[in-house]
């Protein structure tokens, strides 16, 4: 074996190849004698990108850019989201589905994508003081009523009856109590508030 090691390697380079098998005999030895156990524990922390990095929008504030790259929402259904937003506005996740091609099935492939905001619409509809309205009752007639006239019922204000005003144009005239929904400001908590008061009218 030196002979033939000899013929064909210099004394330096035979040097090297029994260095490296010293070391590589040494790793065997250390690796099956226990004296380098092997981690198989479990790690303290996993990374899990879509998890522990999941993106969720805020449909009050998010950009068409951002809702395309939302797997379900091309650009006709983000032009129509920015659209419902900017008309109406989003008062819940739920929203969702008033706009125009988001069904049942759509909105529950997307929504993981969404903060919910109920929460929130909820103390901003208790927000205004209720009026006597809420304990002498009168009948309004939300196709004719102005200003005044709306501010009497509970949970609205001046603001959101200008609301109820500009979308009673918009739509000629309510044809269910139920379109009130469509006010932005105005959720369903809201609306059976004063439910009972109200009238459409002829």
């Amino acid at each position: 074996m030196k002979k033939l090691l000899r013929n064909y390697l210099t004394e330096n380079e035979q040097k090297i190849l029994l260095f490296i098998i010293f070391f590589a005999f040494l790793g065997l030895v250390i690796k099956f004698s226990g004296l380098l156990a092997e981690d198989n524990s479990t790690p303290a922390y996993s990374l899990n990108f879509q998890k522990d990095y999941e993106i969720k929008y805020d449909l009050r504030t998010v950009t068409k850019k951002e809702l395309v790259t939302i797997s379900g929402i091309g650009e006709k259904r983000a032009t129509d989201i920015i659209s419902y937003r900017d008309k109406i506005g989003f008062y819940s996740k739920e929203d969702l589905m008033n706009v125009k091609g988001i069904g049942e099935a759509t909105y529950t492939k997307i929504e993981k994508y969404f903060h919910n905001i109920e929460i929130e619409n909820a103390k901003d509809e208790i927000s205004e003081p209720e009026t006597e309205s809420a304990v002498n009752p009168e009948k309004i007639n939300i196709n004719k009523a102005g200003l005044e006239e709306l501010t009497k019922l509970p949970g609205i204000g001046p603001l959101k009856a200008a609301r109820i005003i500009e979308l009673r144009k918009e739509l000629g005239k309510y044809k269910t109590i139920d379109d009130l929904l469509q006010v932005k400001g105005i959720g369903p908590k809201t609306l059976e508030k004063f439910k009972e008061q109200i009238i459409l009218g002829e």
